[in-house]
């Protein structure tokens, strides 16, 4: 709670300090939007052929306002507000009513940019806007509101006209309303991050990044300290394309409080067995340490008919689940604008997550990903746009060998009201 309360007291600062600066000509802009989606659902809750899928239709409203205000060269601040309504026809507790905000605020200065980023969510664990997974995987039918709050202030500094430095920090905490399970687990995660780039010849820029990172949940026991440095390379092809590579290192030190040290579990020596059967298990702290390594690669291409995003990266990333997981990932979006008002898309995204460290039985939530989403898009008009896809999902759960798998077809319709713009 103090740390929501820090994080509004924040908020207003800034837009305070940033309204300050509206003596001269602003301008503001509001922008309403709604969004209808129908859907039919073969596997709402991901379960396995064993646990019966559950099919459902259903139906998402999903509403939102934008306030942005900007005064060239020298400040910009927008807030965003959206909520979310589900509702499935046939599936108990499968309703949710989600909440997102988001601000953000800028200062410019000859040589300067201060900005600040705040954000809130209080979603369902199962209703997101990627998928419907949980967990636990068909063996609760119960949900519980995941609460999401972060905070991210950042400076950059142009050192000259072809080099740049940037410091951010950022603290994301993450709580459930109730517990469904041993899986979920209440954490903060804090980091540190410093990068510097240069333009030694033109179209190459090369940068260096360090970050520092620290995942605490108590209720777990369990916490990590991560040090990564990286080198970063981007190759402007052309106007419309770009390259961009990374590659470093990392260390990952962790840390499990009255972690079990010896027990039946760990026993392998069957002369042992006899002793580990009669004798309780001995409990204390348990540390330990991993190195590995950091990498990603992206392609971005934009034309005025066709768009590309290809980028594949290996990283560590928190968890909900009590461990620190990496997590490996390569996904590809390609549209293709038809005509004017018709536009195609597809979605294709392979990942895989594995626990490095964590607490007992953390690692049964490791799993393999797919998804294969084909869309179109028809803009009926100036205001209106209708879009259909069909998504595939499959998730493999690679420590207990469990898979399932879901198929979907969404019909979305977006009605974006006109901008309401004043200057003065």
């Amino acid at each position: 709670m103090s740390f929501m309360i820090n994080q509004i007291r924040v908020v207003f600062l800034t837009v305070g300090v940033l309204c300050a600066h509206t003596i001269q000509a602003a301008e503001w802009k509001t922008e309403p939007s709604i969004y209808l989606r129908t859907q039919y659902n073969d596997n709402v809750r991901m379960r396995t052929d064993i646990n019966n899928p559950e099919g459902s239709s259903g139906f998402t409203i999903d509403p939102r306002i934008k306030f942005a205000g900007e005064e060239q060269q020298l400040w910009d601040v927008s807030i965003d507000a959206r909520g979310k309504i589900t509702r499935f026809q046939d599936i108990e507790d499968g309703d949710s009513d989600n909440i997102f905000f988001i601000f953000d605020g800028g200062k410019q200065t000859e040589r300067s940019n201060w900005r600040l980023n705040t954000s809130y969510e209080d979603n369902s664990n199962f209703d997101t806007d990627f998928d419907t997974e949980t967990p636990d995987a068909g063996l609760l039918d119960d949900q519980t509101q995941r609460k999401t709050a972060s905070i991210t202030p950042s400076v950059s500094w142009n050192m000259s006209e072809a080099s740049k430095l940037s410091l951010s920090l950022n603290t994301t905490d993450v709580t459930y309303d109730k517990i469904t399970s041993l899986s979920y687990q209440d954490y903060e995660n804090s980091s540190a991050k410093l990068a510097m780039y240069w333009l030694p010849v033109q179209n190459h820029k090369i940068g260096f990044t360090a970050n520092y990172s620290e995942y605490d949940s108590p209720e777990a026991k369990f916490s990590y300290e991560q040090t990564l440095l990286q080198v970063d390379y981007t190759y402007t092809i052309n106007a419309t394309s770009n390259l961009g590579m990374s590659f470093g290192g990392r260390k990952l030190d962790s840390l499990l409080e009255d972690g079990q040290l010896v027990g039946c579990e760990n026993v392998g020596e069957f002369e042992a067995l006899g002793q580990c059967l009669f004798s309780p298990p001995v409990f204390g702290d348990i540390e330990s340490s991993d190195k590995g390594t950091v990498v990603s690669l992206s392609y971005k291409s934009k034309s005025e008919r066709t768009s590309h995003h290809y980028k594949s990266g290996r990283t560590v990333q928190p968890s909900s689940f009590g461990a620190a997981q990496e997590l490996q990932n390569v996904s590809y979006q390609f549209s293709i604008k038809n005509t004017e008002r018709f536009t195609t898309g597809l979605i294709l995204d392979v990942s895989k997550t594995e626990t490095l460290s964590g607490i007992n039985n953390s690692d049964l939530n490791d799993a393999k990903r797919y998804r294969f989403e084909p869309s179109i898009n028809y803009r009926l008009n100036k205001n209106w746009n209708l879009n259909i896809l069909y998504r595939y999902l499959s998730i493999d759960k690679t420590k207990i060998n469990e898979e399932s798998t879901s198929n979907a077809i969404f019909v979305n319709l977006f009605l974006h009201w006109p901008k309401l713009v004043t200057t003065y």
